[in-house]
């Protein structure tokens, strides 16, 4: 794999000598990467969901952990306080997947184990979610199948006390408090080192697709916004001309490229004498003082959250625009995802193809109108999410698998011209937040049947 440093007019590199620095990151960011592509793509998914009292606000899911311990099979897992007190529980972690406290206390995070295919997937996160829903249902609290906490405002009053999330409060301020509220449906593909860039590059531009489809925060704060994904909408301001959140700002054109981009942001946060405190310094600063420094790249690199990342600690690329979907509907994001990641050699050139010379722009300027409305937003090519929905389609059923009838909802949306953020704005008018927690409640009797409506 080459891994050369192209320059472009108008992108030359700052300071020629950092360009080793980010070759020999590259290098090794690319070492955590197999050299093959896998004969089936593993998947493996992480989804936050919101847990909320009876009239909506945010509770503190932590007390939800002795109820889940009754499970033998989970171990806690603690973290630091930032507060100067003990350890205390942040997860627990299973052989099948894990729960972990968010950014916010009031949702919490699934994460399954690799699996070799989406019913894997679906099986194992159907029990932790059951788990879920029953311990929080003891409580008389909701699990919320929504992308953002509805009522509750982002403050550092909900705030999870880990160390690295108050520095980060402290380096963002208020802007870091939006994290204390957002619920995500993420997907990891495994994807092989050849294929690192490209994949990196598609799955920026399929973002607004994703987003078309699958948003689902149209209310939070207790108010209407004028997004159907709020989350994406209001993440889009958050240090806007450091494009860390969304699409990125272009194709990188190799890996040293997109290394030499990212290390142009700030360095949020850095390990100093055993702690976690704010910074405020280009990562390229911090690169030509301590030359290629590994492991604080890859510290740096996980505090930049664009829609599509590539993953070296597990070989994956991280679909991550999505909200958190209905339950009934639980495995749509996944269902897309995959199939988009699948048919990437047939989705790929036809987006080109058909936007042109401008295609990534193209691109950019729809996702800023899917953020704000959905599946009514213009297409930028006719009829172009029809055509890439079929051929996501057609991958999945070259799988083998059968995962292509778990696209069944996404092709529904379609057919309506309704995501589930367009439905839940409709509520929302109709009966207020009531009528909106009661729709975007998963209930027991639900979590058995998910995937099979």
């Amino acid at each position: 794999m080459a891994l050369s440093t192209a320059r472009t007019a108008g992108n030359e590199i700052a300071d020629e000598s950092l360009a080793p620095i980010f070759a020999e990151l590259a290098e090794r960011f690319a070492a955590g990467f197999p050299l093959e592509m896998p004969a089936l793509r593993t998947v493996g998914r992480e989804a936050e969901f919101p847990i909320v009292a009876a009239d909506g606000e945010a509770v503190d899911a932590r007390r939800l952990w002795q109820t889940l311990l009754i499970n033998p099979q989970l171990e806690p897992e603690y973290g630091a306080s930032a507060l100067g007190q003990r350890d205390f529980i942040v997860g627990l972690k299973g052989p099948d997947f894990s729960y972990a406290l968010e950014v916010g206390l009031g949702t919490i995070e699934i994460s399954t184990r690799p699996c070799n295919n989406l019913f894997e997937v679906q099986e194992i996160m159907r029990s932790a979610v059951a788990h879920l829903v029953s311990a929080a249902a003891r409580a008389s609290w909701r699990v919320l199948g929504y992308g953002v906490q509805p009522r509750s405002r982002p403050s550092l009053r909900i705030m999870s006390p880990k160390q690295r999330y108050l520095s980060l409060y402290r380096a963002m301020a208020d802007p870091w408090l939006w994290y204390t509220v957002t619920a995500a449906d993420q997907l990891h593909v495994a994807i092989s080192r050849g294929e690192m860039v490209r994949m990196l590059n598609y799955g920026s531009l399929i973002t607004p697709i994703i987003i078309a489809l699958c948003a689902n925060s149209p209310v939070y704060a207790g108010k209407e916004s004028p997004y159907c994904s709020a989350r994406e909408g209001v993440m889009a301001a958050i240090r806007a001309n450091e494009h860390r959140h969304g699409m990125l700002p272009r194709p990188m054109r190799d890996l040293a490229d997109f290394v030499e981009t990212i290390s142009r942001a700030t360095y949020l946060i850095v390990r100093a004498g055993g702690e976690i405190v704010p910074s405020s310094i280009p990562f390229t600063e911090y690169l030509r003082e301590h030359g290629a420094d590994y492991p604080a790249f890859l510290f740096h690199e996980h505090y930049i959250w664009n829609s599509a990342r590539l993953r070296a600690a597990y070989g994956t690329i991280e679909m991550r625009p999505a909200c958190q979907q209905p339950w009934t509907e639980t495995m749509a994001v996944a269902a897309l995802n995959l199939g988009l990641i699948e048919a990437e050699a047939a989705i790929h050139p036809l987006i080109i193809d058909e936007l042109g010379e401008e295609y990534w722009g193209r691109m950019r300027t729809y996702h800023q109108q899917v953020i704000r409305f959905g599946l009514d937003a213009p297409q930028p090519a006719p009829d172009l999410l029809r055509r890439v929905l079929g051929l996501a389609e057609a991958a999945l059923i070259g799988r083998g698998c059968g995962e292509e009838h778990l696209l069944a909802p996404v092709w529904r949306r379609l057919d309506r011209r309704q995501n589930p953020a367009q439905r839940a704005r409709i509520v929302f008018r109709h009966d207020g937040m009531a009528g909106l927690i009661d729709h975007v409640t998963i209930r027991p009797g639900e979590v058995k049947r998910a995937g099979h409506r």
